[in-house]
This record gives structure tokens, C-alpha cells and sequence, in this order.
């Protein structure tokens, strides 16, 4: 999901368990492109990308195969599309929201650019923690930590992995009994501080007015629509989620439920010229999905902690959170107060906590 920025989120402001059941402002907060998935007989899932979607006004139809195209200079990159799955689209934002920036990052990166605005430090507690580093990014959508830039000019990042367990959530008393509220789950390559583009993949849970959770396992190669996988999930379940660059404009994804065992595989492309990766960017991500406001509102959830935080280069190196990870914690829109705050607690270990 895109950082949208504080201007952009301004105007927006003025101006159960099944996904054959979604919600329908999941629904809504997707945009740009659309994609269906589909099954290619063992558990992997091949998507397609369409121009259009909500902010030109194009509907969602009956999905038909639709040939891969060959591109170059004067075209984009087109996926493959295969129909008989009734998923919906979205589209997850790639950029967080930043108010302030920190002077120095959670650990030295040498090869990272210096902020040039103002740090936040807050007081965290510390939990079963041996860190005590509290300097954070403040944005508006966008909690965890990122690896800013690669290690070294020749190197890109072409692989991110963490495992992580779908914490309890509960509904917030400030949301109208109305809302549908939301948290989001995923790793990423670029789309922070790098980048027009961004592939991740993950898991969102909602709540809706009636109190029922569900939950969509996804992919997304923005800015086309995010696509929805078919993969049951319950709280408490272990998912492991990785994304693969396989070059600058084809890509792999995983999510695996380990507690139930079923494991999908998903490729994409990247769906414009302009939209390719530049491997800069490494992210283990806890997102507010209200700030596309459609209604949704950031539900709580017990601490969210992904463990084997990795992100390989191209050349096979492999790096972890205290490689230099920044890290990025909510602030609400509203109340200015901080709603999630991440914690490095070991070089691949994360955690974010709702407070």
C-alpha cells in the first residue's frame, strides 16, 4: 500500500472467515487496475492486470483469459489472467504517510540518506524486550521497519520473508458502530523511500458492524489492484509470507497458513514500464487501511510479531533488522495520538504493538 502524504490525505478528508463473503469496503479502498487470480492446478495462482478501476470509473466483470503481451520501449508489461475465481481487487498503498522523520535511524546505515526533519522519540514499553531504541518515522498508515536502501550501490534487494500469527483483534469504542475496521499484515520490496511501484503480500483481517472477522490473503504488484487468494485463515493462525523479484518487472509471492497447511504460489508482473522495482527497499509492515477514506477504521490487535525477518540481494546476501531498518510507526488522523509502535527485538525478530 502506497504512503500516501499528508497533503493527499488532507484532501481526501476535506473533499468470516471466508473471502467468498469480503467486505464490500474492501471493495472500495482498491483502485487503479484489477486482477483476478487463478489456479494452475497445484496451489499456484497467476494473475492479470487491467488499466482503469475506481477513480475512472470502470466495474469489475466476468474475467476471461486474457494472452500475455510482449513489450518493450513503447509498451508496458502485461500478465497472464486466468477467470473462475471470485476474488476482488484492490489496491494497498505504497507509500506511508510521513509527518516527521528521524535525525538518526533505529540502527547506523551508513549507506542510508540522512533525514533532514524532526525526530519523534516516544516513550515504549518494553515488554520482554532487550532494546531500547523508541526513535520512529510518524506516518499515517504504515507500521514496522524498513531497509531504507540497499547495502551497497550494485546491490538490490530481490527477496523479503517473514512469518508472523493473525493476533486477536478487537473492535475500537472511538469507531462508529457503522465502521468496518481493519489491519493489514505484509512484507515488501520498495515503494517507501524508492520507487514508483511496490510487490507485497499479505494478510488483512476485518470486522465488521456486526462484530464478524474475516480475512483476505493477497498480492500486489502497485500501483495496479491488489488480488485476493483463496486461503481460509482463523486468529491465532502461523503465516509465512515472502516476495520474490525474479527481475525488475516479474515477481513471485507465498503466503503459506502453517497451521493448516495450505501454501499458494503467485506471479505477477509489473502492470506499466514505469511501474518496475529498483530493489532499494525491504519491508516487514503492519498498515492502517483507513486513510483511503472509505470508512475503515484501524482496529486493535494484541501485539503483532513477525520472526524471520530476512531480505536477500541479488548476489545472495542476506540481511535482517539491524542492517539499518528505519522504523515507522501510525499516527491516528484525527486524535494526533500514535496507534502503533514498532520494535526491533532481535536482527529478525519485529514487533508492533496497538496502544
Amino acid at each position: 500500500m502506497k504512503l500516501t502524504t499528508s497533503l493527499a490525505v488532507s484532501a481526501l478528508l476535506a473533499a468470516g472467515t471466508a473471502l467468498a463473503a469480503p467486505h464490500e469496503a474492501r471493495q472500495q479502498r482498491r483502485q487503479f487496475g484489477s486482477g483476478v487470480p487463478g489456479s494452475d492446478g497445484d496451489g499456484a495462482a497467476v494473475n492479470g492486470f487491467t488499466s482503469g478501476g475506481r477513480n475512472q470509473g470502470q466495474e469489475q466483470g466476468q474475467w476471461q483469459w486474457q494472452p500475455s503481451v510482449n513489450w518493450g520501449a513503447a509498451s508496458a508489461p502485461s500478465a497472464s489472467a486466468s477467470a473462475s475465481t471470485d476474488c476482488n481487487s484492490s489496491s494497498h498503498q505504497q507509500q506511508p504517510t510521513q509527518t516527521a522523520a528521524p535525525t538518526s535511524y533505529y540502527y547506523t546505515n551508513p549507506s542510508a540518506t540522512a533525514p533532514t526533519t524532526t525526530t519523534t522519540t516516544a516513550s515504549v514499553d518494553h515488554r520482554a524486550s532487550t532494546s531500547t531504541a523508541t526513535n520512529y518515522q510518524i506516518n499515517e498508515n504504515w507500521a514496522g521497519a524498513v531497509l531504507e536502501s540497499a547495502p551497497a550501490s550494485s546491490a538490490t534487494y530481490t527477496y523479503v520473508a517473514a512469518t508472523f500469527t493473525l493476533p486477536a483483534v478487537t473492535p475500537t469504542a472511538a469507531a462508529s458502530s457503522a465502521d468496518t475496521q481493519a489491519v493489514s499484515f505484509w512484507v515488501g520490496i520498495d515503494g517507501a523511500t524508492a520507487g514508483n511501484s511496490i510487490w507485497q503480500t499479505g494478510v488483512d483481517i476485518y470486522v465488521d458492524s456486526r462484530n464478524e472477522t474475516s480475512f483476505a490473503a493477497w498480492y500486489e504488484w502497485y500501483p495496479a489492484n491488489s488480488v485476493d487468494v483463496e486461503m481460509d485463515f482463523a486468529i491465532g493462525d502461523v503465516v509465512f509470507a515472502s516476495v520474490e523479484a525474479t527481475s525488475s518487472t516479474a515477481g513471485t509471492a507465498v503466503i503459506e497458513n502453517r497451521t493448516t497447511g495450505k501454501k499458494l504460489t503467485m506471479h505477477a508482473t509489473a502492470p506499466s514500464e514505469s511501474a518496475r522495482l529498483e530493489g532499494q527497499n525491504a519491508e516487514w509492515i503492519v498498515e492502517d487501511l483507513a486513510v483511503d477514506g472509505d470508512g475503515l477504521t484501524l482496529v486493535g490487535f494484541e501485539d503483532a510479531v513477525f520472526t524471520g525477518c530476512v531480505a536477500r540481494t541479488a548476489d545472495g546476501e542476506s540481511y535482517g533488522l539491524e542492517d539499518g531498518a528505519a522504523l515507522y510507526a501510525v499516527q491516528d488522523t484525527y486524535s494526533s495520538s500514535v496507534q502503533a509502535v514498532p520494535e526491533i527485538v532481535s536482527g529478525e525478530k519485529l514487533v508492533v504493538r496497538y496502544q
